[in-house]
Order: structure tokens, then C-alpha cells, then sequence
């Protein structure tokens, strides 16, 4: 493979004189005007790769910050996956609770509401048997009464 020239290379090659050859000044001009160019596109590889390493780098960073946000946005997914999970379990345990208490509110109110309906079950026949006993007792007194009212009128009439 070929080494590639040098601007410098150019500037310092000298060509043997020859009678009927090209023009000296013409030949040096012309070589002067390529090592110049050749030293500008130099200039400017070493600026593209400059500026090529800069982008490489650039793009590692940007490589390497994609990757971190996505490793972030996907702990954050999960972290929100989890959290909603929790807040669903935990809801279902407030709601289980919720029931379980509730079935016992109900269970107890119906008992309570049981109990007292036996309660006035059990006055309300209370009532009656009381009834029944005063109103033996005004029959009773009725006839102490009527039995006394005759006893005077049969005493007065005696008398």
C-alpha cells in the first residue's frame, strides 16, 4: 500500500530540468497551490475526526443515558406496579374487613332484636297473667263487697 503525501512532500519535491520540460515557476506554482490544498484537507480530516470522536462520545453518553432513563423508567414501572398492587391488597383487606365487621353488626343486631323480642314475649305474658290476677282480685273484692253490702243490709234489717 501506498504512503499517502504530505503537504511537505509536495513543497520539497523537485523535478530534474529537461530542455523543452514544463516551466519551473509554473511547476512550483502548481505544487505550492496542491500543498496547500493538500495541507487544508488535512486540516480538515483532522477537524472531521475531531469532530467525529466528539460525536462518538457524545453519542456513548447519550447511549449510556437512554440505557439509565430506561433502567429508571422500568424501576418506576415496577415501583408503580407494586404500589398499585399493595393499594389493591390492601383495599381488599379494608373491604374484607368491612364485610366481616358488618356481617358481625348484623349478626349482633339480629340476636339483640331476637332477645327482645323474646323480652316482650315474656311481659307482654306477664301482663296478662298480672291482668289476670287483678282481675281476680277486683272479682274477689266484688264479692267481699256485694257479700258485705248484704251483711249490713240484712243486719239493718234485723235491727
Amino acid at each position: 500500500m501506498r504512503e499517502l503525501l504530505t503537504a511537505l512532500d509536495v513543497e520539497n519535491k523537485a523535478f530534474g530540468k529537461v530542455l523543452r520540460g514544463y516551466d519551473p515557476l509554473e511547476v512550483d506554482e502548481f505544487l505550492d497551490t496542491v500543498a496547500e490544498s493538500l495541507h487544508d484537507h488535512v486540516g480538515r480530516c483532522k477537524r472531521l475526526e475531531q469532530e467525529r470522536q466528539l460525536l462518538e462520545d457524545q453519542l456513548k453518553e447519550y447511549t449510556n443515558l437512554k440505557n439509565s432513563l430506561q433502567e429508571a423508567l422500568l424501576m418506576a414501572q415496577r415501583s408503580a406496579d407494586d404500589k398499585i398492587k399493595a393499594a389493591k391488597d390492601q383495599g381488599e383487606a379494608i373491604i374484607a374487613e368491612a364485610r366481616a365487621k358488618g356481617e358481625q353488626i348484623i349478626f349482633e343486631a339480629s340476636s339483640e332484636r331476637e332477645h327482645i323480642r323474646r323480652e316482650v314475649n315474656h311481659l307482654r305474658s306477664i301482663k296478662k297473667e298480672l291482668a289476670g290476677e287483678l282481675a281476680g282480685l277486683v272479682s274477689r273484692f266484688q264479692v267481699l263487697l256485694e257479700g258485705s253490702e248484704e251483711e249490713e243490709y240484712q243486719e239493718e234489717r234485723s235491727d
